[in-house]
């Protein structure tokens, strides 16, 4: 009897420590991906042909394989594209796997006639949760359009979100609307802009950073570090990050910070795993709670998404 019931009660034990172990792990929504298929007849808008790494199909296929490896659940894709059918595009994509793909963050410009009638008809999908504002048309007069603050407008009063890609906008412009328009809810996009050298954190960016962070409804996607630290490959140790990491953290505490990748874009300074890694290492003496709100609840959050299914 001894000899039978050995080998049953190791059995026991190891699938009591595979589901333990399975049940810590913290769920992790990456919020800032991008999908394109280079193949279309038409091609893409973006990346441009020259771009050796990005210029390729970078599709559902390869994505659920890079989240597979890494523990990542699922994932809102942000829009790359200045084209407005590739939103439908987009959407239509990643259908056959609403549990992973939870969410788009479109591209519509801000400030056109047609944008109401387009945000309407795309918003009539529930993982439309908003847009990014990317390209800068008009230059310093954008801000003087009238038509672009009557799309903000309309953009908080749908409840649908604003992401800020941090290239042709300033920390001060974030501040400015985020003023004007308190009900609008706001993510700056790869750590609000910075650029990391590996020492201490530009003044004047950390200024900046403390003054938008008092907007309550301002927030930062911790993404696109490798990118932000301009080197290829890119250092791979949190200590060349944790300046600006800290003062993050300092300014938009546990409740408004947000994972993102800005995967594929990643690869050219590493792989998503060492990006992960990153992170990881800079949250891993954070208390649990806060671990999980910046790796998933605060991005269900955010976009008003439902809770992951596991």
């Amino acid at each position: 009897m001894k000899n039978i019931l050995f080998p049953l009660f190791v059995a026991v034990i190891a699938v009591g420590c595979a589901t333990s172990k399975k049940s810590t792990a913290i769920p992790i929504i990456d919020t800032h991906i991008h999908l394109y298929d280079t193949r279309r007849p038409e091609g893409v808008p973006w990346p441009p042909e020259t771009d050796k790494v990005l210029y390729k199909p970078i599709l559902t296929e390869h994505f659920d394989k890079v989240s597979d490896e890494n523990g990542v659940n699922a994932t809102v894709i942000v829009e790359a594209s200045k084209w407005i059918p590739d939103n439908q595009w987009v959407l239509d994509l990643v259908k056959h796997d609403p549990n992973r793909y939870i969410g788009l963050v479109g591209s519509l410009e801000i400030g056109t006639p047609d944008f109401k009638k387009h945000l309407f008809q795309l918003s009539k999908d529930k993982r439309y949760v908003g847009i990014r504002m990317r390209e800068r048309p008009g230059g310093d007069a954008f801000f003087e359009n009238k038509a672009v603050w009557a799309d903000l407008q309309l953009l908080a009063a749908m409840d649908q979100t604003l992401d800020v890609l941090m290239f042709q906008y300033s920390i001060e412009d974030v501040d400015m609307v985020a003023k004007r328009l308190p009900n609008l809810k706001i993510l700056m996009n790869h750590v609000a802009g910075a650029d990391i050298e590996g020492k201490p954190a530009d003044p004047k960016w950390v200024a900046g950073v403390q003054k938008v962070a008092k907007n309550p409804n301002v927030h930062c996607k911790i993404s696109g570090l490798f990118q932000q630290s301009d080197r290829q490959p890119s250092p791979k140790g949190v200590s060349f990050y944790k300046s600006e990491l800290d003062v993050l953290w300092e300014a938009f505490g546990e409740d408004r910070l947000i994972y993102g990748s800005n995967w594929p874009v990643t690869m050219r300074g590493g792989t998503y795993a060492e990006y992960l890694a990153v992170v990881k290492a800079f949250f891993a003496d954070k208390p649990r709670a806060a671990q999980e709100k910046y790796f998933y609840k605060n991005a269900l959050k955010f976009y008003g998404l439902p809770p992951l299914k596991r």
